[in-house]
C-alpha cells in the first residue's frame, strides 16, 4: 500500500468516527451528567465551561485510570455538593474525604491522592483569574493557545508535561458538535490536537515522530515538537480542523497497545475497522466502559488475572455486531498466534448469549480468542441443549479450575496444541 493510499485510508476512517461523543457526557453511558452540556443558556454554558475543566484536569491515567472514572467521580461528587459548592471548594480534604468513600476508589490511578489538590486549583483559577465566568475570560485571548498558556501557569497538572490536558479542554470547548462549542470566539484551525499516548502511537506508526510516552513528556521541547508534527499532519487532512482526529486517533491508539507500531500495522487496523463497519453498519468499539464485578466468579478470575500479574481490561470494549453489541468481560493482554483472549465467566447460558458469541467469533474471531467458563456439571447439560455448538466459542473451561487456565495461559503451556 502506498502512502498515499494509507493517508486515505486514515482520512476516510477519522470522518467515519469523529462524530462520536466524548466520554466525558455521552448520553448513552451511566451515570449521567446533571445537567445539559449542549444548552444555549448562558449560566448554563458558565457550568458546562468550568465543570468540564475540572474533568480535563485530573483526565490522567496516573490520577483517574480510565477517563470513565473521570466522569463517574464529577459526577458524583456533583450530586454530592450541587453546583454552587463544587465550584466553591478550595480546600483538598473537603474533595478528598468525599472521593476515598467511593466503592470505585481503588480503580484510580497511582496519583490518585492528586485528584483533590488539582479539583481546587481549578476552582481557584475559576473564583479568582475569571472571576466565575469562564466564558468572558476566554475573551481577553485571542488564540487558544493564549488561553492553554494561563491555564498552565494556574493550575500545576495542566503545566509543562500535562500541558495536553489543556489542549483536551480547548477541543471541547471549540470544536463544534459533538463538541460543545462554548468559545465561539476561537477558531478550530488554531488547536494543537494533544499530546496523548494514543495519538503519540498513530504517529509513530505513521513515521512522524520516534518516541512514544512517557519518554516525549520528560522534555517540553520534545513534546511540543512532536505534538506539532501531528498537527501538521492533521492539517493535511483537515486544514481547518486538525484537532478532529484527536478522538479516532484515541480508538486507533488504543488498538495498537502492544504491538509493533510500523505503518503495515496500521494499515492492518484501519483495513479492520473498515470491514468492521461494512458488517455491522456501526461506529467503531468503543473504550474505556467503567464497571464493577458482577459475580463470585467474575471477582475470582480477576483475582487470579492480578495474582498471576497478567494484564486485563474488565469490560473496557464495547463490540458492535450486526443488530446488537457485545461487551466482554475479561480481555487479555497476551496474545495466542495474534489473537487476544477473551475470557466470559458464566452460571447460566441460554441461546441468546450463544448467538451473540456466536456473532462476536464470526466478527472478531480473527483477533480474539473466546474461552468460556462455565460450571463443570452444567457443560454437558448446555451441550445436549444445542448452546453450546462448535460455532459459539473457541474453547469452553470448568470455571472452577480458572486458576490452572490462567497458570497455563501465563506459562505459555495454553495454546500449544492450536498452534
Amino acid at each position: 500500500m502506498t502512502n498515499e493510499n494509507l493517508h486515505a485510508l486514515l482520512a476516510k476512517f477519522v470522518k467515519v468516527n469523529a462524530n462520536v461523543t466524548d466520554v466525558q457526557w455521552d448520553r448513552r453511558m451511566s451515570p449521567r451528567l446533571l445537567f445539559n452540556p449542549y444548552s444555549n443558556i448562558y449560566e448554563e454554558k458558565k457550568i458546562a465551561a468550568h465543570y468540564f475543566l475540572l474533568a480535563a484536569s485530573i483526565l490522567d491515567d496516573q490520577m483517574v485510570g480510565f477517563s470513565e472514572n473521570a466522569r463517574t467521580l464529577l459526577i458524583n461528587l456533583h450530586k454530592e455538593f450541587g453546583t454552587q459548592r463544587l465550584f466553591e471548594i478550595t480546600k483538598p480534604h473537603l474533595f478528598n474525604d468525599e472521593i476515598v468513600k467511593y466503592g470505585f476508589y481503588n480503580y484510580l490511578g497511582p496519583r490518585k491522592d492528586t485528584i483533590a489538590e488539582t479539583l481546587t486549583a481549578v476552582n481557584i483559577f475559576v473564583k479568582f483569574k475569571a472571576e466565575r465566568d469562564l466564558l468572558r475570560y476566554s475573551q481577553k485571548f485571542v488564540k487558544p493557545k493564549d488561553f492553554v498558556d494561563e491555564l498552565s501557569k494556574s493550575i500545576e497538572r495542566m503545566r509543562d508535561v500535562h500541558k495536553h490536558k489543556a489542549w483536551t479542554y480547548m477541543r471541547w470547548m471549540v470544536r463544534p458538535d459533538p463538541d460543545l462549542e462554548i468559545f465561539k470566539q476561537y477558531t478550530p484551525e488554531d488547536l494543537l490536537v494533544p499530546l496523548t499516548k494514543e495519538n503519540a502511537s498513530v504517529a509513530i506508526s505513521l513515521g512522524l515522530i520516534n518516541a512514544t510516552l512517557p519518554y516525549l513528556l520528560k522534555d517540553e521541547f520534545a513534546a511540543l515538537k512532536a505534538q506539532t508534527k501531528i498537527t501538521d499532519y492533521a492539517k493535511r487532512i483537515f486544514p481547518h480542523d486538525p484537532a478532529k482526529v484527536d478522538y479516532p486517533f484515541f480508538l486507533l491508539g488504543r488498538w495498537l497497545k502492544r504491538k509493533n507500531l510500523k505503518r503495515n500495522t496500521l494499515k492492518e487496523a484501519l483495513q479492520f475497522f473498515e470491514r468492521i463497519q461494512k458488517i455491522t453498519g456501526q461506529p467503531q468499539a468503543h473504550y474505556q466502559k467503567l464497571s464493577r464485578y458482577k459475580s463470585g466468579w467474575e471477582k475470582e478470575t480477576a483475582r487470579m488475572l492480578m495474582r498471576m500479574h497478567i494484564p486485563y481490561g474488565y469490560e473496557t470494549i464495547t463490540f458492535p455486531l450486526p443488530g446488537e453489541q457485545y461487551t466482554p468481560d475479561f480481555i487479555l493482554d497476551i496474545e495466542i498466534n495474534g489473537r487476544k483472549i477473551v475470557l466470559e465467566p458464566h452460571y447460566e447460558m441460554n441461546l441468546k448469549q450463544s448467538s451473540k458469541y456466536s456473532l462476536f467469533k464470526q466478527t472478531y474471531g480473527h483477533k480474539f480468542m473466546l474461552i468460556l467458563l462455565l460450571k463443570n456439571d452444567l457443560i454437558t447439560s448446555f451441550n445436549k441443549r444445542n448452546i453450546l455448538t462448535s460455532d459459539v466459542c473457541d474453547d469452553i473451561w470448568p470455571i472452577e479450575f480458572v486458576g490452572l487456565l490462567i497458570d497455563k495461559i501465563k506459562t505459555g503451556e495454553y495454546g500449544q496444541d492450536k498452534k
